[in-house]
């Protein structure tokens, strides 16, 4: 083979593995001329699309994201690729779509929040402000109620009608704090004080109180208790009292004119230390459809728009009925059918025996009941309260459990009292004029004289928000107790802290 034959079949082969092409078939001079400008021509065409895809991965560098690598005839390893260039950059835009749509979003987030928390903050206010103004006065109404019914001289009649105020009192006390703090009975922080109650007297009670309605309405309403079932039981008669309250309004509520109600308690066996109890509350109303039982123990739900335009109601009942019973380790269900009544089943244990007379069973602290102590020594206490009521109410509370009471009207005062005399307990009110309840604690806190700076404080106030607990315990103060109070409540509070180390 000549010089010039190895020549071109050299040429040929680089243009057939580069570019799949051959242009003569000769052995000529000339056909090595033509095949050597072919091979020119496209590594000159190579090398300029090489430059013109550097300068534009370069522009990349330079945040010039999207624009395209051109795709050329050739289909050769550069088309590839420019191919897999402009997929990568096809997804790149996707992702930037995807991550300017998720800063956006993220923004509408943080302006949600900020929304939420400026929201929640306004709700505690309101919530605080509201508790405070309309448990205050509820204060000196169950207090003075608690007094008048421990009064021996009180006649039957009388101590009925008390006992229905009480017992009024008592269930709308718990359905102020059910409305205002319904997240508090969701996560089951609630208090049950179990102590010994008639369940005959009780119901009886409840049955009172809706007579007025059941009479114009001319209901059938007939109470049936199992002979079985003990006289008194030991539990909370005021949840006990909601529970029955709010199924008897609805009973009364959603039952026709002459329609009946029956109300049966039944003894459901025992087990150790337990009594069970069956409550059965059953009418003749109108009655749920059947698509609608699992939804009313739903917060705010009516079993239609109308019901409660037609018989009112928030819709909370059942929601804290259901809650209630379930932290008793109980349970509700309930049976209805439209246009001819419903039934509510609850069961209920209750403990058979209470040592040292009441327990408090709660779920939000690990308070004890402390025994009552006899030292032959007057407890003195300052009382900070800015309500004239409640001043009083206090007071004689105060001197039934014989304990020595000074009284002031503000934190200032309360301070100056600290400072000038000498007490075992201070009761402070929050909100009051001139000097709050926080201002003044914190004053006293930081007093010189150890005795009178570690004095034990006990914040008795209306108001029940959760960030008001969590102030009062930033601030120094010892103890926390909302109005209206438990008289003896209040005394194991001033016992365990007084007597705080001692050997009861």
């Amino acid at each position: 083979m000549s010089k010039l034959e190895e020549i071109l079949a050299l040429v040929r082969s680089i243009n057939e593995d580069e570019f799949q092409e051959q242009l003569t078939y000769g052995d000529s001079l000339d056909d090595v001329h033509k095949e050597l400008l072919f091979l020119a021509e496209k590594i000159k065409s190579k090398k300029n699309r090489t430059n013109a895809i550097i300068e534009h991965i370069s522009d990349c560098y330079s945040g010039d994201f999207f624009n395209y690598l051109p795709i050329s005839d050739s289909q050769d390893e550069l088309d590839v690729f420019c191919m897999g260039f402009n997929t990568y950059i096809e997804e790149l835009k996707a992702v930037m779509v995807s991550k300017k749509s998720l800063e956006t979003i993220n923004k509408k987030l943080v302006e949600e929040k900020e929304r939420s928390e400026r929201l929640a903050t306004a709700k505690d206010e309101f919530l605080s402000s509201m508790s405070h103004e309309i448990r205050t006065p509820l204060n000196g109404i169950l207090g003075f109620t608690d007094l008048l019914l421990k009064n021996p001289a009180l006649n039957p009649e009388s101590k009925k009608q008390l006992d229905y105020i009480k017992m009024s009192g008592d269930i709308l006390l718990v359905i102020i704090n059910d409305i205002l703090d319904l997240a508090k009975i969701e996560s089951g922080q609630i208090t049950l004080y179990e102590k010994p109650f008639n369940l005959s007297k009780l119901t009886q009670l409840i049955h009172d109180t809706f007579s007025s309605k059941i009479e114009g309405k001319e209901i059938d309403f007939k109470i049936s208790i199992d002979k079985k079932v003990p006289a008194i039981l030991n539990g909370d008669s005021i949840r006990i009292s909601q529970i029955l309250f709010n199924l008897i309004s609805n009973a009364v509520k959603f039952t026709h004119v002459k329609g009946k109600i029956r109300l049966k308690i039944k003894f459901n066996g025992e087990e150790t230390g337990f009594h069970h109890i069956k409550v059965i509350v059953k009418d003749s109303g109108i009655g749920i459809p059947s698509d609608k039982i699992k939804t009313i123990f739903e917060p705010f739900i009516q079993v239609s728009n109308d019901a409660t335009r037609k018989y009112d109601g928030t819709g909370l009942g059942l929601t804290i009925i259901k809650k209630i019973i379930s932290i008793m380790d109980g349970d509700i269900q309930v049976k209805s059918k439209l246009n001819v009544g419903t039934k509510f089943i609850v069961n209920l244990p209750f403990v058979k025996e209470i040592p040292n007379g009441v327990l408090l069973k709660t779920f939000e602290n690990n308070s004890k009941s402390v025994l009552p102590r006899d030292t032959g020594e007057r407890i003195k206490v300052l009382l900070a309260e800015d309500n004239r009521i409640n001043q009083i109410l206090a007071e004689k509370v105060l001197s039934k459990f014989n304990f020595e009471c000074v009284t002031v009207g503000n934190g200032s005062l309360a301070v100056e009292a600290v400072i000038n005399g000498d007490f075992d307990v201070i009761l402070m009110d929050i909100m009051m004029p001139i000097m709050n309840g926080y201002e003044a604690t914190s004053i006293i806190r930081n007093l010189e004289d150890q005795t009178k700076k570690n004095i034990p404080i006990i914040a008795l106030s209306a108001v029940v928000t959760g960030s008001v607990v969590e102030t009062c315990s930033s601030t120094g103060i010892d103890r926390y107790l909302s109005k209206p109070f438990e008289s003896e409540e209040l005394y194991n509070l001033i016992i365990e802290l007084v007597y705080k180390g001692d050997k009861i």
